[in-house]
């Protein structure tokens, strides 16, 4: 019950803060969030059976809500658990012509249980894919209290993206510490909104730059 009213509290706040406070700099912007693996790609998996395919569907579904109360129009890869072609994601980023595509993962290491941190990564350096990491690695790595890296990676998704795209790993679910913290749906809504934050500094930085 309390972390129902916690999380109620963060959406009224986001709410708030994303379409007055923050001037509505995630009005008429497009989103595209892309929970990766699913289905029959289960994606990493935590030391005691977490799927890396489910915490990333979490996070991403109420990532969306926050977005979509801020101004945003948000596209979703999959909804559900179901496995999506990898060509597919990436055609719906392009053809919405996306402001922003977001792949959202948990990274594993299995032979070092106690490492963790925040990682994005980001290919494209001719648009303001590397801006939009930085965002995103700062602030979640900052809310999460985790060590941030930004790197460039040809992962496909990225490389054959035609919009801005970043992949962010926001920790890593073979840490024993962090899948236990996975495992509470607040601590998804954290990571949501850690993510969200990411987002509107991206493009708060983006209309600075203007």
């Amino acid at each position: 019950m309390k972390n129902s009213i916690v999380i109620l509290l963060i959406v009224l706040a986001l709410t708030i803060s994303g379409v007055y406070a923050q001037g509505g700099v995630l009005r008429g912007k497009i989103v595209v969030l892309d929970p990766g693996h699913g289905g029959i790609d289960t994606g990493a998996i935590g030391p005691t059976g977490l799927l890396e395919k489910e915490v990333n569907l979490e996070v991403a579904l109420n990532l969306e809500k926050l977005l979509k109360a801020e101004g945003a129009t948000v596209y979703m890869t999959r909804k559900k658990d179901e496995y999506v072609y990898l060509e597919d994601r990436i055609d719906l980023a392009n053809e919405k012509h996306a402001n922003l595509f977001l792949c959202i993962h948990h990274d594993s290491l299995q032979e070092y249980p106690e490492f963790d941190e925040t990682e994005t990564f980001y290919w494209n350096e001719e648009d303001t894919s590397k801006t939009a990491a930085e965002c995103l690695a700062k602030t979640v790595g900052e809310i999460m209290n985790l060590e941030w890296k930004v790197k460039k990676n040809d992962f496909k998704v990225l490389k054959l993206a035609k919009v801005p795209a970043v992949l962010v790993e926001s920790s890593f679910i073979s840490c024993t510490k962090r899948e236990k913290w996975l495992k509470d749906p607040f601590n998804i809504w954290k990571e949501a909104l850690a993510l969200d934050y990411g987002i509107i500094s991206y493009f708060e930085t983006m209309e600075v730059k203007r």
